[in-house]
């Protein structure tokens, strides 16, 4: 039992260490694209500055069809998964 509460104690410190520095690393990417848009903004040709825009809008469409793909794999083999077990349940009571 002892093992587990140190265990349990190192995994939330690591927790909390790497939640710390996934919020520092976004904040980071943040200011970095805010300071990107500002520099490609004040550019002669207008539509530089319509690109981080325009890919932070298309990134998450792109995100959701990818979820959408990653779950139609998920039941085809879950399903395929079923079947397989079913057939095999029934060759071996067949013998």
């Amino acid at each position: 039992m002892e093992a587990f509460h140190h265990f349990n104690h190192n995994m939330t410190v690591f927790t909390g260490v790497l939640g710390v520095g996934i919020l520092i690393f976004s904040i980071a990417i943040f200011i970095g694209a805010c300071i990107l848009e500002i520099r490609l903004a004040k550019e002669k040709e207008w539509w530089k500055g319509l690109i981080l825009p325009v890919l932070i809008l298309i990134i998450p469409s792109i995100g959701n069809v990818l979820a959408v793909v990653l779950l139609v794999i998920y039941a085809v083999m879950r399903y395929r998964g079923r079947k397989d077990r079913e057939m095999e349940q029934m060759k071996i009571k067949d013998l």
